[in-house]
Order: structure tokens, then C-alpha cells, then sequence
């Protein structure tokens, strides 16, 4: 990949300069485009460089020199990208899930941990060593798992569900690739 650099004329495109369509795609990756992976400096880039326009849209062109112009690759990688995109937000989705549900694990084992107790209290004597222990060990355990979950469901899922946002974002968005001079 040559040069990458946002486009002048409007903010919510992103114009990436190839010399072959094999910039988009990793190097160690000898498959055809149809299921290529695609390059990690290439997504970190267009994501890096993402901006978009009052209405949610924006463009990725993609300039290549004329002479390696195909377009029946062209609509290959097309497709290849909204389908990384598609996998990389449902993936998203699944990490954010699976962080709820950590979250409300560790909230179910923090109300178990202080409602046993709570049951200790009516079982033992509260001037009792043994429940003074008890409590000592089972109070902080129980409000650390119900203070961890409730961290797990509204803040830990936050980046995760932004990434998701933006590969939504970008497999919806309009791939364009131009004629380029050589130099």
C-alpha cells in the first residue's frame, strides 16, 4: 500500500492508493480474493482514517493504476470486504455477549455469596467467632461479584459494541475504486 490519505473534497471518504489489489489483503494469504483475509494493517488503517458525514455515509475509494485494473477483482474484493466487516461485527456482538453474561454471573454469585450470609446470621450465633469469620470473608466477596458484574454489563461491553458500530458501518459502506495515472 503505497499512500493512504483522506480526500479533500469530502470528509466522509477515504482514499486509499494500491499498486495491486493484493495491498488490501495479507501477505501470508495465498487464497483468491473471494476468500482471501484481508490485510490487519489495511482494516487498522481505513478505521484509523474513518470519518463520515451527517448522515451516517461515507465512501472508500480506492485509486489503482489503470493498466492493473480488473473489475471482475474489483467486484470480488468488494463483496470480500463487506463479508469481513459482517464477521468482524458479529464477532464483535459475540464478545459483547459473552461480557453481559460474565456481568451477570458475577452478580448471581455475589447475591448467592450474601445471601449465604444472610443465612449464617439466623444459623450461627452473631457474636459467634465462627460467624464473625464468616462474614469477614462472604460481605466483601459478595458485593466485589455484584460490583464486577454491574461493571461487566455497562461499561466493560462499551468498546466492544463501538468496534461493532463501525464494521457495521463499513460493510454497508460504498467501496469505489478509480483509474489512476502512473507516475
Amino acid at each position: 500500500m503505497a499512500e493512504a490519505a483522506i480526500s479533500a473534497e469530502s470528509l466522509r471518504d477515504i482514499t486509499i492508493t494500491l499498486d495491486v489489489y493484493d495491498d488490501i489483503f495479507s501477505d501470508f494469504d495465498p487464497r483468491p480474493y473471494a476468500q482471501r483475509q484481508l490485510s490487519e494493517d489495511f482494516v487498522k488503517e481505513i478505521a484509523r482514517r474513518y470519518l463520515e458525514d451527517k448522515r451516517g455515509r461515507f465512501e472508500v475509494h480506492f485509486t489503482i493504476p489503470s493498466s492493473m485494473r480488473d473489475l471482475k477483482d474489483e467486484s470480488l474484493i468488494k463483496k470480500r470486504l463487506r463479508e469481513h466487516f459482517s464477521s468482524m461485527a458479529r464477532h464483535e456482538d459475540e464478545v459483547v455477549r459473552n461480557i453481559r453474561g460474565r456481568g451477570a454471573l458475577y452478580i448471581s454469585a455475589g447475591i448467592v455469596v450474601l445471601l449465604a450470609n444472610a443465612y449464617f446470621f439466623f444459623v450461627f450465633d452473631d457474636d459467634s467467632l465462627l460467624y464473625q469469620l464468616l462474614t469477614i470473608l462472604l460481605v466483601p466477596a459478595g458485593w466485589y461479584g455484584m460490583f464486577t458484574g454491574i461493571g461487566k454489563l455497562l461499561d466493560e461491553p462499551y468498546e466492544a459494541s463501538e468496534k461493532k458500530k463501525l464494521y457495521e458501518k463499513f460493510e454497508k459502506a460504498n467501496y469505489i475504486f478509480l483509474s489512476r495515472e502512473p507516475e
